[in-house]
């Protein structure tokens, strides 16, 4: 049983965890003054919106839990680069990465919020 004090040592370690990705992969990819510049940087070489740079970078991750989940349904262990947790922590930093793109694009165009 997954009880209370097991759930909030996950979503503590959890949570550290992703304050140490973002730390460590935002400098990595996106420097120092902008924490969406990679975004920005590849959209605006694509001439695409961030969105959808944010959409193939996140979508890496979750194609990786989902193949995870199908292999295990059908009994089927298979090495990969990275952990599956590894990938579940990164999705949750690329999901907070929506919300900050989300909320500047709210800024800049006046959006409404509820949307």
């Amino acid at each position: 049983m997954f009880n209370q004090l097991k759930w909030k040592d996950l979503l503590d370690s959890t949570i550290a965890n992703i304050n140490e990705l973002s730390r460590l992969k935002g400098g990595e990819y996106a420097g120092d003054a902008d924490r969406l510049a990679n975004f920005r940087r590849n959209g605006l070489s694509a001439d695409v919106p961030i969105e959808l740079i944010w959409r193939i970078y996140a979508s890496k991750h979750w194609d990786a839990i989902m193949q995870y989940e199908l292999d295990t349904r059908r009994g089927i262990y298979r090495e990969t680069a990275e952990p599956i947790l590894g990938r579940v922590d990164d999705l949750i930093v690329y999901l907070i990465l929506f919300k900050a793109i989300y909320f500047e694009r709210q800024e800049t165009f006046g959006m409404d919020r509820n949307r």
